[in-house]
């Protein structure tokens, strides 16, 4: 019977946990060793290997491989949370937030996709984004609340910031399924004057 990796029952782990160095090392490597081997096959010899860390320092923190998932699980995530909200973070102007933004989220995706891994283990990341989903669709949409309001006010109407969030982290994810080119990564890097160029060309026939 393959491993089925069930995020909805993860334990919860705390930041503190997640931001030590010696953890981190080991979710990163396991992350590696996932990509090369997959989870059926996966074992605390591999991650260890792949982490550099001693045995003593892996089980310190773990005591199997399901727990080393659920940590690995809520390490992306959490990265993800936080990484998109700095991007956003300070920047002022509206469309240089999405911009960034939208940079933050092609980058965080190559990073944490490595080649094959997805084909190695469709079953580990189905899961995994399947049950944060919804995290992924808040922090999206905190990060650009300022850019909603512009349109809004551009707009002189009320935008459906939900619907185009929920198109932003589906889009996102299909690169999973169809790995993104140079073409599909230029119009995703570009978005953000698209977008400024649409709403001022609407604001004006409209004022």
């Amino acid at each position: 019977m393959k491993f089925q990796p069930d995020f909805t029952t993860d334990p919860p782990v705390s930041d503190d946990f997640i931001s030590s160095p010696s953890v981190i090392k080991i979710l990163s490597g396991a992350l590696d060793a996932i990509a090369g081997r997959g989870v059926t096959r996966l074992s605390m010899s591999d991650i260890i290997e792949a982490s550099g860390v001693s045995r003593g320092t892996m089980y310190r923190y773990f005591s199997n491989k399901e727990d080393v998932l659920a940590a690995v699980a809520e390490y992306v995530c959490t990265g993800f949370e936080e990484g998109i909200q700095d991007a956003a973070q300070d920047v002022d102007d509206p469309i240089e937030c999405f911009r960034q933004v939208m940079l933050f989220y092609s980058q965080y995706t190559n990073e944490h996709s490595p080649d094959r891994v997805f084909e190695v283990e469709p079953r580990f990341h189905l899961a995994f984004f399947r049950s944060r989903f919804d995290r992924y669709k808040i922090a999206v949409s905190s990060a650009l609340e300022p850019v909603f309001k512009f349109v809004e006010i551009k707009l002189g109407k009320p935008v459906n910031a939900e619907a185009f969030v929920e198109a932003l982290v589906r889009l996102q994810l299909s690169t999973l399924l169809v790995p993104a080119d140079e073409n599909w990564t230029k119009l995703w890097n570009g978005s953000a004057d698209n977008l400024e160029k649409w709403v001022l060309d609407f604001a004006h026939q409209t004022a």
